[in-house]
């Protein structure tokens, strides 16, 4: 009885007159302006799916609506008779008709999906048109976005994600996007849902700082403690979320909700810093690392690409990024600069860069730090200053990847040396000693911080692999930044008795030869350090 209510409601309806397959129209502009259908016509199957789950004959009934409301369950006009075209149903109609069966039981939404067409033998996801999926992957069923999490709907996002990102990539891109901006910031928003995350908290969490060094990995890590708290984000889609939030900072958006003053592009870094960890727990979706990292090449997206790989690799991209940002040099050119290339190969690489770049003598003597620089101080105090354990000089083959102060050192100072024009060194150099100087306390050959003293003495003053220091036209690090001689003999004095200061394969030869485990009481007559001092 109820079924014939049903049909007999829906099949007197007036219907909308809207053209089948408009290819053109954009669905959030129909969803913006949807009207939602009387109630009149929404009453008899509220109350037949209530009672197909009371009696426990949801299955039969939904075969039932798929049988008598095919179209209107999945807004497509009826056959055409004839030489006329019939109109689709109502789009309001059609959303409707489907939440009340997804709303009924937690299982609807999966029998919902395995409706069968009689004629063709497809099942539901496949009979209906791109703007029908579109507007049912924005369903709401108590607070959750269920269609995306179903296998079928999300493989095809992911495509149309992919073929978005491909098309973007094009130098000639020109056509119209099926992706509206508006629909994959939902997508994004149903994708936090989905995993239970805090979103009136991830509203919040970026507020105004007053920190002397701003950088976005501070904004990083807030964002960070918010999505992932207990469950460290198992649930989360990282395949949806990246390629939408790639999207969106492609197309320069601002935000990625209204009323969120979160950057696309930092909620981007977070997502990919959540992706590329580990922790132990298997994931909900399967995330498929090497796709959405093509992706990320394709939409030259370097800082995404760094916090996906992580490590070392990911800090080198990093500040990288930094310099292709800031000058003229390629991703190539800038990872050499910074990772394999010899000090003196570096100094002859960026001289050239600055060429046709004059400066005033008042200009060349006070420095200023920009954006980059102060990117660089950042993670040099987080990575370099602020170590407290013997334990993150270790750099095992155990653990080849694992960040260590030396390194990031390394690689932050000769990115410092990138970012600074050849006439403004001295006073560059002045400048960052000074700062130095005040983060680890120093004062006549005594620090506070003597584990960050010993990272800076052994990214400064030596070269990492034995290999470099056979070369005598290698300067070392502190020459090339134009540091004090003075300023290096405290830094040496104020980490002295610290095997942590020299590298690796020299610290083993002298534990074996002073039997110590931690210290040595003095350097080699040879040393760097000590003919610095001396």
């Amino acid at each position: 009885m109820l079924v014939g209510a049903t049909t007999s409601t829906i099949s007197s309806r007036e219907p909308a007159a809207i053209k089948p397959n408009k290819k053109d129209t954009n669905i959030m502009d129909m969803l913006s302006t949807l009207q939602d259908p009387s109630e009149d016509l929404l009453w008899p199957v509220r109350c037949l799916m209530r009672m197909a789950v009371v009696r426990n004959c949801l299955p039969s009934t939904i075969l039932m609506l798929n049988y008598t409301v095919s179209n209107e369950l999945r807004w497509q006009a009826p056959k055409s008779r004839g030489l006329s075209s019939s109109p689709r149903p109502s789009l309001g109609l059609f959303l409707a008709l489907v939440e009340i069966i997804l709303e009924s039981s937690e299982e609807a939404t999966r029998l919902f999906l395995d409706m069968m067409v009689e004629e063709t033998g497809s099942s539901y996801w496949f009979s209906i048109d791109d703007d029908a999926r579109l507007a049912l992957c924005l369903i709401s069923i108590r607070g959750k976005h269920v269609m995306i999490q179903e296998p079928e709907v999300r493989v095809w996002v992911l495509d149309k994600l992919k073929e978005e990102i491909e098309s973007l990539a094009e130098s000639s891109y020109s056509r119209g996007t099926l992706l509206p901006n508006e629909w994959l910031k939902e997508v994004i928003t149903g994708s936090f849902c989905n995993a239970e995350c805090d979103l009136l908290g991830l509203d919040s969490v970026l507020m105004k700082s007053d920190e002397e060094l701003s950088c976005y990995r501070q904004d990083l890590i807030r964002i960070r403690d918010v999505l992932a708290p207990k469950k460290y984000s198992c649930d989360l889609d990282y395949d949806i979320l990246i390629a939408s939030l790639l999207i969106l900072a492609r197309r320069d958006c601002d935000s990625w909700r209204e009323g969120c003053n979160i950057p696309v592009q930092t909620l981007l870094n977070t997502v990919c810093d959540l992706a590329g960890r580990k922790t132990g727990i298997e994931p909900k979706f399967v995330f498929d690392a090497s796709k959405v990292m093509y992706q990320c090449a394709l939409s030259d997206n370097l800082q995404a690409a760094a916090f996906l790989v992580g490590g070392k690799k990911g800090m080198v991209i990093e500040c990288a990024d930094l310099l292709v940002s800031a000058l003229d040099m390629s991703v190539d050119e800038a990872e050499r600069a910074l990772f394999t290339s010899s000090l003196v190969n570096l100094k002859k690489a960026v001289a050239p860069l600055y060429a046709g770049i004059s400066l005033k003598k008042e200009e060349a003597s006070t420095f200023r730090l920009d954006l980059s620089h102060k990117h660089l101080l950042w993670l040099l105090e987080e990575h370099v200053l602020n170590i407290q354990k013997y334990g993150e000089f270790d750099s095992s083959s155990s653990n080849s990847q694992k960040i260590t102060p030396n390194f990031v050192g390394r690689v932050c100072f000769r990115a410092w040396f990138c970012l600074t024009h050849p006439k403004m060194l001295d006073s560059s150099a002045k400048w960052l000693e000074d700062w130095l100087r005040k983060k680890v306390d120093l004062s006549n050959g005594q620090a506070s911080k003597r584990l960050a003293c010993a990272a800076l003495v052994r990214t400064l003053l030596w070269a990492d692999e034995a290999e470099e220091l056979d070369d005598e036209d290698e300067p070392i690090l502190a020459a090339v930044l134009g540091f004090d001689g003075r300023f290096m003999a405290e830094l040496a004095q104020a980490c002295c008795g610290l095997i942590e200061s020299i590298p690796s394969h020299l610290a083993e030869e002298l534990m074996s030869s002073y039997g110590s485990t931690n210290m040595f009481s003095s350097f080699d007559t040879t040393s760097p350090v000590n003919s610095i001092i001396t």
